[in-house]
């Protein structure tokens, strides 16, 4: 079963971030399927399809996401290879999102935290881009505010394209869903 999950701070103030991007993705891919977020069995939020696939939204914070990724694989008796990590990635244009087997946390502390909890650098991950014309450092501000209303259509369209990447990797695999949506852009920020 492949297991999503989408990082973000589950505290009201922070709901219309940049930073909350994984949030939305997941949000817009539940809806897409009739599914309903419930609390899970640690301090996280899941919505599950069968045996196919799974959402699961930590709420321990940004910084600490990766607390609950061991406890999701064991209490799912999954392996870390079943896990998709879906951020929001500064380096990357708005319209943009790669996938990636492995690699760094990018300097971005949620995936920084669920490298050091799983204990490898060898995760699956789609980082969706944030960078929009407005973009200036330093990254920790400019992640922690809403987006321009003027990008608001892009956000939404860059959700529904991340959602079809997603639809991909269950249907094709990592490689097919790399070598096809890697490279695109949608739309212009």
């Amino acid at each position: 079963m492949t297991i999503f999950v989408g990082l973000g701070n589950h505290e009201p103030k922070y709901l219309d971030t940049k930073h909350n991007v994984g949030y939305w993705v997941l949000d817009s891919f539940a809806e897409k399927y009739g599914l309903e977020f419930k609390p899970g069995k640690g301090n996280y939020f899941v919505a599950k399809k069968g045996s196919s696939f799974m959402l699961i939204k930590p709420t321990t914070g940004m910084n600490n996401s990766g607390a609950i990724i061991n406890e999701v694989l064991s209490f799912y008796k999954a392996k870390k290879e079943d896990l998709v990590i879906i951020f929001d990635d500064v380096d990357l244009p708005l319209g943009e999102i790669r996938f990636r087997t492995d690699g760094g946390d990018g300097c971005h502390n949620g995936m920084k935290s669920v490298l050091k909890y799983v204990s490898s650098e060898k995760i699956n991950r789609l980082k969706v881009g944030i960078a929009a014309d407005d973009y200036k450092r330093p990254s920790e501000k400019y992640v922690l505010k809403p987006f321009n209303k003027r990008y608001q259509p892009l956000v939404q369209d860059v959700i529904i394209f991340a959602n079809e990447a997603m639809k991909s990797f269950l249907d094709n695999g990592q490689e097919f869903t790399m070598n096809n949506y890697n490279n695109q852009t949608i739309g212009v920020a």
